[in-house]
C-alpha cells in the first residue's frame, strides 16, 4: 500500500505529514505502507523550509528531504492520496480525473470534514507550530484507518453486494470505482439501468447474500436511501444503515456492526457519497458493550418472529 502527501511546493506540510505518518506507522509496528508526498507546484530539488524542520522531533528528520513535482506516475501509483487543501484536491481531480476515488483532503480522510491545512509559509516558528500539532492529530488517525483496512501484507478484500433502484443506478454506477480502488470487489445486483424497477426487489437479492455470507458487506442506493433501508432490514440478520454524513457511517460500523450501507441518489452529492461509502468500508466493528447491544436487538428480531 502507498500514500502520497500532496501540498504546493512539497517543501512544508507534505513532508511534515510524510514524516509523522511514517514515525506513527513505525511505533504501530506496521510495515509494508510506503510514505511519500509531492507538490503541485514544486521546485524539484528544493529542501525542506526552515520552520518545517525546526518543529520536527529530530532536526535530521527533513535533513535530506528533497521537493518533487507530483506527476501521473506517483498518483497512479499510491492507493491514497491526501492534499493538504480543497483546492489541491480540486486541481488533482481535474488532472486526474480517473484518480478521483482515491484523493481526499487529510482532513475528510481522518474524519470527513471539510477543513484545509494552512500553509505556514513565510510565517513564524509558532505557524509552522500549529500545523504540525494539527498533521500530527490527523495522522493518528489516519494510521488507524490504515490499520484497519491493512492487513499486514496487504489490503484486506472484501465482496461487497450492489444494488440500486432507477433513482439510483447512476450513483451506484460511480461507486464501483471507490470499491475497486480500496482493493475490494463488488457483485452488482442491478439494476442495469435507469429504467423503472421495484426496490425491494433488489434489495431482497442483494440483503439476502449478505444474510448468507455470500457477501461481506452490502451497498444499496434508491432515490433517497429509505427505502432500500426499510427493505433489507426485514430479513434476519441485516442491519442495514441510511448515512448523509461520514461520522453517521463510521458510528454504523464502530457501534452497531451495520452490514449494509443504503445512500440516496437524490439528496447527496457523488464526492459526499463516495467519502461515506469509503468511511463504511474502513471502518471496524469496535466489539465489547456494543456486542452486548447488538445481542439484545437480534433479541428482540427472534422476538418478532422474523
Amino acid at each position: 500500500m502507498k500514500v502520497l502527501f500532496v501540498c504546493t511546493g512539497n517543501t512544508c506540510r507534505s513532508p511534515m505529514a510524510e514524516v509523522l505518518l511514517r514515525k506513527e506507522l513505525q511505533a504501530m509496528g506496521l510495515s509494508g505502507i510506503e510514505v511519500a508526498s509531492a507538490g503541485i507546484a514544486a521546485a524539484p530539488g528544493s529542501p525542506a523550509s526552515w520552520g518545517s524542520r525546526s518543529v520536527m522531533d529530530d532536526p535530521g528528520d527533513l535533513a535530506g528531504h528533497s521537493a518533487r513535482q507530483v506527476d501521473a506516475a506517483m498518483v497512479a501509483g499510491a492507493d491514497v492520496i491526501l492534499t493538504m487543501t480543497a483546492a489541491h484536491k480540486e486541481r488533482l481531480v481535474q488532472l486526474f480525473p480517473d484518480q478521483q476515488a482515491r484523493i481526499h483532503t487529510v482532513e475528510e480522510y481522518a474524519w470527513g470534514r471539510e477543513q484545509d491545512i494552512p500553509d505556514p509559509f513565510g510565517g513564524g516558528r509558532e505557524e509552522y507550530l500549529a500545523v504540525r500539532q494539527q498533521l500530527e492529530k490527523a495522522v493518528k488517525e489516519i494510521a488507524r484507518r490504515l490499520a484497519d483496512i491493512y492487513n499486514q501484507g496487504g489490503v484486506k478484500k472484501m465482496k461487497i453486494a450492489l444494488a440500486s433502484d432507477h433513482g439510483g443506478y447512476r450513483l451506484k454506477e460511480e461507486l464501483k470505482d471507490v470499491i475497486v480502488a480500496l482493493g475490494h470487489e463488488f457483485v452488482d445486483y442491478g439494476s442495469p439501468s435507469e429504467e423503472p424497477v421495484d426496490y425491494p426487489d433488489l434489495a431482497g437479492l442483494a440483503a439476502r447474500s449478505v444474510q448468507k455470507g455470500e457477501n461481506d458487506l452490502g451497498i444499496l442506493v434508491c432515490g433517497t436511501g429509505l427505502g432500500m433501508a426499510i427493505a433489507a432490514n426485514k430479513i434476519r440478520g441485516i442491519r442495514a444503515a441510511n448515512c448523509t454524513d461520514c461520522y453517521s457511517a463510521k458510528m454504523a460500523r464502530a457501534h452497531n456492526n451495520a452490514n449494509i450501507l443504503t445512500l440516496g441518489q437524490r439528496v447527496l452529492g457523488s464526492d459526499l457519497a463516495k467519502m461515506i461509502v469509503e468511511v463504511f468500508l474502513t471502518t471496524p466493528f469496535e466489539g465489547q458493550r456494543h456486542q452486548r447491544r447488538l445481542d439484545k436487538v437480534a433479541a428482540l428480531e427472534e422476538e418478532s418472529g422474523r
